[in-house]
C-alpha cells in the first residue's frame, strides 16, 4: 500500500509542476460584475457568521463556562 501512496504523490507532483512550469501569459481581467459578486459573498459570509454566534450565544457561553470551570462561591 506504501508503494501505491508513494507513486501517486510522485504523479500528483509532476502533474502540478508541469501545470504551474509551463503556463503562458493569460490575457484576462476580472469584470466589474465578478468583483462586485466577490464582494457580496464575503459580506453575506460575515454577516451569516454574525448571525450564528447570536443565535447560539447562550450554547457557546455554557459550552465555555463547562471547559474552564471556575470557583463559585
Amino acid at each position: 500500500m506504501s508503494m501505491r501512496r508513494g507513486f501517486f504523490w510522485i504523479i500528483a507532483i509532476a502533474v502540478f509542476v508541469c501545470s504551474v512550469g509551463f503556463v503562458r501569459t493569460a490575457y484576462a481581467y476580472i469584470d466589474p460584475g465578478t468583483g462586485s459578486y466577490i464582494f457580496q459573498i464575503l459580506i453575506v459570509g460575515v454577516i451569516g457568521g454574525l448571525c450564528a454566534v447570536k443565535i447560539f450565544w447562550a450554547k457557546i457561553v455554557l459550552f465555555v463556562k463547562r471547559l474552564f470551570p471556575g470557583k463559585r462561591p
